[in-house]
């Protein structure tokens, strides 16, 4: 993502038009307060942004009630899916998923990863394991990641996954993040040491381009075509009917879901259809 010199003659003529109406009614002294003042809140917020990435690591995640799954990108599509057996039927799907994926699409194996709520208004944090895995990225630099959760209630089990896509860091975004910090820093300070802020929201961008908009659909399609036919072939393995669940494969692969808010956390679903929106429009 290429930085646009526009954005940094913005940037500093807003500062020199702040200077200059502050030196009229105010001491000089005190601008330079403020100066130090602005310099010591765009250290805060890069410190934000490092510690963020760095609590980010390969095996877990620490949140407070929402965004758990946002460092690793927006939600594209997700399926959810219950059925009853007392068979060992999650761990033979887990098991066929990760070869499938390997196998077809080239995806490194499974592997658990710990998401941990440590919201203050719990007695104490809770912590809960996904299964995740992700796929080559586009010639644009967009990434894939697919988020499994398999649960067993006595004998009903639950499927579940998200598909996710990530982009690139912004160097626009991140320069207004710090232009901005004076006005934004002193109100993210308490929300970010109760894990309410996450300060690597809105620094990714998701390169809009028409290519990059089929490349991506392309592959979550993939990805999640690959999930859905191995969980139908395991669960036909056990003797389970999966008529119910062939009847939603349209609906789950071929249609593109707009509005509403199904999330993990705050991603959003259906955001997608921005970008094939935006490609529809410019060819109109």
């Amino acid at each position: 993502m290429r930085f646009k010199i526009r954005n940094a003659l913005i940037g500093i003529g807003v500062y020199l038009f702040v200077l200059l109406a502050l030196l009229n009614v105010i001491h000089p002294a005190l601008i330079i307060i403020f100066l130090i003042y602005a310099v010591i809140c765009m250290l805060i917020a890069r410190k934000f942004i490092a510690d963020a990435e760095a609590r980010k690591t390969h095996d877990s995640i620490e949140f407070s009630q929402e965004n758990a799954a946002s460092p690793f990108g927006v939600q594209y599509g997700s399926f959810h899916y219950v059925f009853y057996s007392d068979k060992a039927v999650l761990e033979n799907f887990r098991a066929a998923l990760n070869n499938a994926l390997k196998r077809k699409l080239g995806c490194p194996d499974l592997h658990e990863i710990a998401f941990k709520d440590v919201d203050r208004d719990l007695s104490s944090s809770e912590t809960r394991t996904f299964l995740l895995t992700t796929a080559d990225e586009t010639a644009r630099k967009s990434g894939f990641t697919l988020l499994c959760d398999l649960t067993q209630t006595k004998t009903i089990n639950s499927v579940r996954w998200w598909m996710l896509v990530s982009g690139v860091r912004d160097p626009n975004k991140i320069f207004w993040r710090y232009v901005f910090a004076p006005l934004s820093t002193p109100f993210f300070i308490l929300p970010y040491i109760r894990r309410q802020y996450d300060p690597l929201s809105g620094l990714m961008t998701i390169y809009p381009g028409f290519f990059n908009g089929i490349d991506v659909l392309n592959r979550t399609r993939e990805i999640e075509y690959v999930a859905f036919e191995t969980l139908v072939e395991v669960l036909e393995s056990f003797g389970i009917n999966t008529s119910d669940l062939k009847q939603q494969k349209s609906n789950i692969l071929n249609i593109n879901v707009s509005g509403g808010q199904t999330s993990f956390g705050s991603v959003v679903q259906g955001a997608m259809n921005k970008i094939v929106g935006m490609a529809e429009g410019r060819k109109s």
